[in-house]
C-alpha cells in the first residue's frame, strides 16, 4: 500500500491530507473495521488509496436475512483491498440476540479474533465506526475495536493508532465536532466520482445513499474525516436516551419489535465486559484458521 503522508501534502494525486494530529507517513499496515457492510463507503477515498485490511462484524442482513457481504466483497476487491479474518462473521439477527441476552462471551470471542488478526498482520493503524448512540452494533463495534487495538498493541510492543469515523452526522440530532484530533482527507474530482458511483451501485443501501446526497449535496462527500481515539472511557451517563432506544420504543409500540435494546440493561454490561477483558492483559492467540481463512464469505 502507499504510506499515508503528513498533513498538507498529497497521499496520491487523488487524495490530499488537509490536516492530521500526527505524522502519518510511518503507518504501513492499516485496517478498517465496520459494524455493518456498507460503512466502508464513508471512507472510500482513504480505503481506495491506502488499501487497508477490511473487517466487517456483521453481514448486514437486517430483518430480511439477505447478506450485504457480496456487495462489500466486490467493492473491496475492486479497489485492491483485502478482506480480514472477520468478514460478515455473524448475522444481524445473531448479534441482536446476543445483545438482548447480554452474551458477553459472544463479543469477547470477536475481540479476541480481531486482536489476533491485528497481531498476525502487524496492524499499526485502524479506523472504524464511531460510538454515536445511533445504532447498538455501531457502538459495540467501536468498543471492540478499542479493545482489540489495545490487546494487539501490548502483544506487538508498539501502539496502534486508533481512529473513528461518524456514520449518522447528516441526522440533525448528531452534530459532529471537528478539531485537532481529526484527519481530513480531500478527494479529487475523479476519486469523488468513483466514490459516488460505488455508493450508487451498492444496491442494498442505494436509497440511503441517494437520501444523503439530496440532504447534503455531492461535494459534502469530498472530505473524509477520521478522528483519533484518545480515551477509552465508557459512556456510563447519558443526559438522554440514545437514538436506538427511542427508535426501538416506537417499533415496539407499532408491534414491529418484541423488545427494546436498552443502553443500561444491554449495551453497558457488554461494554464493561469488553473493557475489562482488554484491561486484563490477555495476549491474543492466533488460531491457525485466521492464517488462511476468511469468515463469512
Amino acid at each position: 500500500m502507499r504510506s499515508m503522508q503528513s498533513s498538507g501534502v498529497y497521499i496520491s494525486t487523488d487524495l490530499a491530507c488537509i490536516c492530521a494530529p500526527e505524522p502519518l507517513d510511518r503507518f504501513q499496515n492499516p485496517a478498517l473495521v465496520v459494524g455493518h457492510p456498507g460503512h466502508e463507503l464513508r471512507v472510500f477515498g482513504w480505503m481506495s488509496e491506502c488499501k487497508p485490511l477490511v473487517y466487517a462484524i456483521t453481514d448486514g442482513s437486517g430483518r430480511h436475512g439477505i447478506s450485504r457481504m457480496p456487495s462489500t466483497y466486490r467493492l473491496v476487491s475492486n479497489i485492491g483491498a483485502r478482506p480480514g479474518a472477520i468478514f460478515g462473521a455473524v448475522s444481524d439477527a445473531e448479534i441482536y440476540r446476543a445483545i438482548l441476552h447480554t452474551e458477553t462471551d459472544f463479543f469477547l470471542k470477536l475481540v479476541s479474533d480481531l486482536a489476533a488478526s491485528f497481531v498476525l498482520h502487524r496492524i499499526d493503524f485502524v479506523a472504524g465506526d464511531a460510538e454515536e448512540g445511533y445504532n447498538p452494533t455501531h457502538d459495540l463495534c467501536r468498543v471492540m475495536v478499542n479493545a482489540a487495538a489495545d490487546i494487539a498493541a501490548r502483544s506487538l510492543g508498539t501502539p496502534i493508532a486508533n481512529y473513528e469515523f461518524c456514520l449518522a452526522e447528516w441526522e440533525q440530532e448528531f452534530p459532529v465536532e471537528h478539531g485537532d484530533r481529526c484527519i481530513h482527507l480531500k478527494l479529487s474530482d475523479d476519486l469523488l466520482q468513483r466514490k459516488l458511483v460505488a455508493a450508487d451501485q451498492y444496491v442494498e443501501i442505494q436509497a440511503e445513499v441517494r437520501q444523503g446526497v439530496r440532504q447534503r449535496g455531492v461535494d459534502y462527500f469530498r472530505v473524509e474525516c477520521l478522528k483519533k481515539v484518545t480515551a477509552y472511557a465508557l459512556p456510563r451517563d447519558r443526559s438522554k436516551k440514545p437514538f436506538y432506544e427511542c427508535f426501538g420504543e416506537g417499533r415496539v409500540a407499532e408491534g414491529e419489535y418484541a423488545t427494546v435494546i436498552r443502553f443500561k440493561d444491554h449495551i453497558l454490561p457488554i461494554m464493561d465486559a469488553v473493557f475489562n477483558f482488554a484491561a486484563g492483559n490477555h495476549a491474543p492467540h492466533v488460531h491457525p484458521n485466521l492464517r488462511s481463512s476468511v469468515h463469512g464469505t
